[in-house]
Formats: C-alpha cells, structure tokens, sequence
C-alpha cells in the first residue's frame, strides 16, 4: 500500500521516516523509527514491525506479548465479540423482538432509504415532490437504478409522498418485487465487499489483522446503514479509497482518489469534510483540483432530472431546513444535539424557552475547529477521528458511524500498544463502532448519550491534542525547525479560514446571482387525486399524448421560484374517454380566492385558465360535476380523463 505508515512514538519525539521493499509480496511498507534517548527501544520497534504474521486467522503470538487487555486489535475484537454474543442470546430470547430496539424502531421501513429512493426519482423531481436530502449525484445514481426496474412494476408506484409510506407491507411494497430487492442485494454486497477489502489492505500489518476487518463488517454502523439501505455505505468506501491513496507515487492513482472523494462527497456530503486531508499535506493544487471535481459531481447531474438547475436552490434549501430544526435534549446523536441540551438546562434553570433555537451555525462552527486540530495533529489517525467527529456536527441517522471505521482500521494498523495517550480515543472509537447491545431509539436515549458523551470527550481530546503540538512546536530546541513549526502552524490557520470565506462567498453569490437574475420557469407537478400518466394516439396523427384519469377532486401543484408574480395560462384537453357529457357537466377551476367555471359542452373541448402564479408554492383546485364513469374491471375511482396539461407564460 501506498501510504501506509506506522507510527510509535517515544519521549525524544524525533522521527526518520524508511521505505522498506518487500521482494516477496512486492508490497512497500513505510515504517517511522524513533530515536533519541532510548535506541534499545527503536531496535525492539523495528524488529516487531518485520515480524511476520502466521498462516492462521489471527497470526502468530509473539514471544513475551502484552496480555489482549493490551493488544488494541485485540481488545477490539473481543469487544466485538461479546457485543455480538449478548445481541444474539438477546434476540433468541425475545424472538426477534429485540431488533426494532437495537436498530431502526419502524419494522416496516426497513431498507426503505434505498427503495423509497428508487421511487422518488421516477418522475424526475426529487427534490419538488418529494423533499428528499440526498444530493443531486445519489439521485442520479438511483435513477440508474429505476431504469433497470421493469415497467410492469414501476407503474403501479405512486409520485405521493403520503401514498408513498402507505405502500409499506401492501402487495404493491417495493420490497416485495423481485427486481427491486435484488438490486438491494447486489448494492449492499458490493459496497460491503469494497469496505472488506479496503479494511483489509489498512490492517495488513495490524495484529488480528482478519479478524478485526470481519468484526468492522458487523459494526454498528454498517449494520445500521444494511438495515436503512442507506448510500452512505458506498460513500465510506470510498472516502476509505480517498484516504489511503491520495499520496501515492503513482500520478493516476493520486488522481483517482481525488475523483473518489469527489464523488463520495456528491452520494452523502460527509465525505467533503474529509478533503481537510489534503490542507493538511499542504498538497494545495490537489485540493484546488478536488473542489472543481466535486462541483462537477454536484452541479452535472441536475441536468438529469425536470426540475434542473433549480433543484440545487430545492436541495439546499431542504438541506437547511432539516439542519437547522430544533433538537429535543439527548434525542440525537450529533453537536447539535448537544447544544440543544444545553439549552435545556439553561431553561430549566433560568425559566426560559430558550431550547427551540437553532443550533446548526454553532454545530457546524464546533465542527470547523476540530477541522483546524486535524490539520495539527501529527498522526494519520488523530486527524481522521477529528475529522470524523465533525461529521457528526448535526443529528443524523445511525449510518453515520460508518464514517468512523476508517480511523478505527489506522488506529488499529498504527497504534498496536495501549497507552495513557491513545486510551480516549480508543475508547471513543469503540462508542463509535461495537455493536453495543443497548436500546436505541424505542423508550430509550441510552445509545444517543453514550455517543454525546463520546463526542464531548473526543471534542476536548482533540483541542487539547491540537494545543500541545502548537506548543511542543514553539518549545522546540532548533530556531530553525520552530520557525518553520510556526509558519506551518499559520499556513494551515490562515488556509483553512480562507477555504470556509471562500466556500460561504461562492454559496452566497451562487444562491442570489441565481434567485434574482436566473430563476428558472415556474413547475408544475400532479398532485393528489391525479393517476400515473398513461398515453394515446389521436386519429390522423402519430404523436402520443399523454393523459391522465382523474378523481372527482384534483390538484395541480405549482412553483415559483422567481420572486415576482407570474401570469400563465393552465391548458387542457377534457378527453372523450368512456364518460357521459350529455348532461352538460361542469369544471370548476379554484386559485387562491378566485374560481371559475366551465361547462363540458362538447367532446374533446379545450380548457383555458388564466392564473397569476406568486412566489413559492401554489395550488390548483379542480372539481367535476359529472357521474362516476362506469368501469367494472377497473378498481380505480375514475370522473373524467385530463388530456396534455401544462403552463403557458404570458408575457
């Protein structure tokens, strides 16, 4: 492997950095040896480092080794273990029941992350219709997906969000189809397989090397990201790509995982935290290069979908919306939360009602400072448990600690010894990572304040971790290796503020640039009451129009993101599809306070409405009169057929 590093430190903190060729395997290992007071100690480093591991599953044991309660990947692997033991005994005793309390409380929503996802991007419009969080690129993503979903199946879906959820344990759940439930599968294998691999070629060098890549599998975080089918499990995969070859020697690999990043950022936004690595290699065009690929994993796949550019306004605008809610005190497992308890106390104390604010600005600016003690840290694994935790600056699901696996496997490949040092951390990674057989999210916040309590000690770790490497470099005996320390320290301080006023002026720019100048065309969606589209041929003609059968009620939702009032004209066809108009039925068309009436005088007759469309979201009521088409062998409730709608401006 490329940049895999192992590190012991000792009191001189002096370190030689070697690359050592293994003809055997023709893999290239670098080890960092210590010298300084204690060169015995460099020799025993060194000699541990170069034996090799046993044919068995968990190696061979060394002569005169620590007791486990020592070994870090061993003590991992028992913990592990028993966390799976007791889950087990737990589950043969309730039957089964125990599951909904140790992973997500709704049984019936069970993978539903990865198949309501399938289902929203149908129509195209994720954002609009249905408010979804992921970014444009895991849309597109799932959209690949539908398209390999027969349309047999994908037409008996729904574009309701309500009906959506409704779906769940019917004849018609997404889960029940063949088709759909293996493309479950085949995703969560192969993401799985990429992790093991990866986990693998970090640990080669661990002890327990194999067992601990099997338990990582059984992480609390990737069984909760199974269970939910959450596209978080291909994004760590490949944030885990990103951080163990973005300083390869090979130029396309270091490219490569770049793009990884990039696109991993673009599936689950987490993984963006991660290009802190680079700032602090002070690899500055490799950053550069890494910001333009993620706006291009951003930005291109908009163009995918109906609601273009305009969906990245709706995404952000529901990503904000869902950061900034008020959290209730201990119901989450991210900052926030915290602060939200905080709040709490001060309430309860001072009789105010102070716990509603939002707490996502002063989240994400905790977030920001373990960033800047990452790019302090010393040690490949301090500054990816740093990072990690500022993942978790806003409540999220469970999945989250999937993230966490990656400073786990380097702490585990370069911290072998358990120390004063290297005990918190280890601690916290654990919080993080084993199966803890406690109560979730049903009658119980026991994991959530485990997990708070977990962040605060990581929190204060890492300040103080990030303290005394400024101070150790300001102490040093060498005027030329302090001045370098401090202008070191500087850079990355002044590189990291520059990247967070650079990244806020372009959001801001981009977002009014594009509201006030370049606001896309109102949208016009098909709302309760409205079937799936279906299509016919007109006599004389080979065009396909589409048409929709309709309830005696209709809605027609609107969308203006412009910031002006809009004057369009709804239009369409009222159809001569197997209803009565001998008795002269009417539509009734409703906007706001205005309403007009038309009487369906003739077969096929035009409909034209004028309505003045102001910002935001808007709707159109339509009611007919008419009787109840007379469809035996079709169990929908059908009125009357609408044929070809759609919005023409005014101008």
């Amino acid at each position: 492997m490329d940049n895999m590093t192992t590190n012991n430190e000792n009191k001189s903190g002096t370190s030689i950095g070697l690359d050592q060729l293994m003809p055997e395997d023709n893999k290239s290992v670098q080890l960092e040896l210590n010298y300084g007071q204690n060169e015995c100690n460099s020799q025993r480093v060194l000699k541990e480092n170069n034996t090799k591991r046993g044919k068995g599953l968990f190696g061979k044991k060394a002569r005169g080794s620590n007791p486990f309660w020592k070994k870090t990947a061993k003590l991992y692997c028992v913990l592990s273990a028993v966390c799976a033991i007791v889950v087990m005994v737990t589950l043969y005793v309730t039957h089964g029941d125990f599951l909904s309390y140790f992973l997500y409380h709704d049984t019936l929503d069970a993978g539903m992350d990865f198949f309501h996802s399938i289902e929203y991007v149908r129509g195209r419009q994720p954002y609009a219709v249905f408010d979804t969080l992921y970014p444009p690129l895991a849309n597109l993503f799932f959209y690949a997906l539908f398209l390999l979903v027969p349309a047999s199946v994908s037409d008996n879906w729904t574009y309701d969000f309500e009906a959506s959820v409704a779906m769940r344990g019917t004849e018609t759940d997404l889960r029940t189809t063949q088709s759909c439930f293996l493309l479950y599968v085949f995703f969560v294998v192969l993401a799985v397989l990429l992790l093991a691999v990866l986990l693998r070629d970090v640990m080669q060098n661990a002890q327990w090397a194999r067992a601990s890549t099997f338990f990582a599998l059984f992480s609390f975080g990737v069984l909760n990201a199974v269970d939910r089918g959450n596209i978080i499990l291909l994004a760590a995969g490949l944030s885990l790509f990103f951080v163990m070859y973005h300083r390869s020697k090979r130029a396309w690999v270091r490219e490569l995982a770049l793009v990884a990043l990039a696109v991993a950022a673009g599936l689950k936004i987490y993984p963006a935290f991660l290009g802190a690595m680079l700032l602090r290699n002070r690899d500055f065009k490799a950053a550069i290069r890494t910001v333009f690929y993620g706006i291009a994993a951003l930005v291109l796949p908009v163009f995918a979908f109906q609601e273009g550019v305009y969906g990245l306004q709706l995404w952000l605008k529901i990503l904000f919306s869902f950061g900034s809610k008020s959290k209730t005190p201990w119901a989450g497992n991210g900052i926030n939360s915290m602060f939200a308890h905080g709040a709490h106390l001060v309430d309860l104390i001072a009789g105010t009602s102070n716990a509603t604010v939002s707490f996502f600005a002063a989240a994400f600016a905790v977030a920001a400072v373990l960033v800047v003690c990452a790019l302090l840290c010393r040690q490949e694994w301090q500054a990816l448990l740093l990072i990690t935790v500022a993942m978790m600056y806003q409540s999220q699901g469970n999945y989250i600690y999937c993230m966490a696996l990656i400073p786990l496997a380097y702490f585990l490949a370069q911290e072998k010894v358990m120390t004063r040092q290297n005990i918190l951390p280890f601690a916290v990674l654990m919080v993080f990572n084993l199966p803890l057989p406690i109560f979730e999210e049903r009658n119980s916040y026991i994991r959530n304040t485990i997990v708070q309590l977990a962040i605060l000690t990581a929190i204060i770790w890492g300040v103080v971790l990030a303290v005394n490497c400024v101070l150790a470099a300001l102490k040093t005996k060498k005027p030329e290796q302090s001045k370098l320390d401090k202008k070191a320290a500087c850079s990355t301080l002044v590189t990291f503020g520059a990247s967070l006023g650079a990244l806020a002026v372009s959001l801001a720019v981009f977002y009014g640039v594009w509201v006030l100048y370049n606001a896309p065309s109102i949208t016009m969606q098909l709302g309760d009451g409205i079937y799936n589209t279906e299509y016919y041929t007109p006599e004389n003609s080979n065009k396909e129009l589409p048409f929709y059968w309709c309830k005696k009620s209709a809605e027609i939702k609107l969308v203006n993101p412009q910031l002006n009032t809009e004057r369009y004209t709804f239009t369409f066809t009222v159809g001569d599809y197997f209803f009565d108009i001998s008795d002269r039925p009417s539509i009734a068309i409703t906007f706001g306070d205005s309403s007009q009436t038309f009487v369906v005088s003739q077969e096929n007759m035009k409909i034209r409405y004028t309505v003045d469309i102001p910002f935001g979201e808007s709707t159109i009521d339509i009611s007919y009169s008419g009787k109840r088409v007379d469809a035996p062998q079709d169990s929908r409730t059908l009125y009357f057929v609408m044929v070809e709608p759609q919005l023409e401006r005014i101008k």
